[in-house]
């Protein structure tokens, strides 16, 4: 799912991801000094350790939520709007970043259990209509 800002991540969206069966939920949000949103990611991340105890407290655990940050680009907005020099330094290692990111994520898939929830969701979606009666009875004489 994607949100214009992580900040407006709702505990109710990272939940419905497991209930349909996700075995790991990634968050992805600003660094907190170059939120375009001011306090979206610092949002996010309380929102993120609230539904992590939620998940300790249910049993799924916590390793199955995991935040990220990666540089925004509220300064490099505000520098141009200033038509001034927009900083750089953020886009240097974000290959590097984002590749840790990546790796981290495989690593935490590995070492997860499949998520309990999916059995009923399977069990769910393979019969997602009830077998309707199509005769009339009430006009059978």
């Amino acid at each position: 799912m994607l949100v214009p800002c992580t900040g407006r991540l709702q505990p109710e969206h990272v939940l419905k991801a497991f209930e349909t069966g996700a075995d790991l939920v990634v968050t992805v949000s600003c660094e907190e000094d170059n939120c375009e949103y001011l306090e979206g990611s610092q949002r996010c991340a309380r929102r993120v350790d609230y539904v992590q105890g939620m998940l300790d407290q249910i049993g799924l655990g916590s390793g199955r939520l995991l935040h990220f940050h990666l540089p925004g680009s509220a300064a490099q907005d505000m520098a141009l709007g200033a038509k001034e020099q927009a900083p750089t330094a953020f886009a240097e290692d974000l290959d590097a970043r984002i590749a840790a990111i990546r790796d981290s994520v495989l690593q935490s898939l590995d070492g997860l259990t499949p998520n309990p929830l999916t059995p009923f969701v399977c069990e769910a979606a393979e019969e997602p209509y009830q077998e309707l009666d199509g005769s009339d009875d009430a006009n059978e004489d």
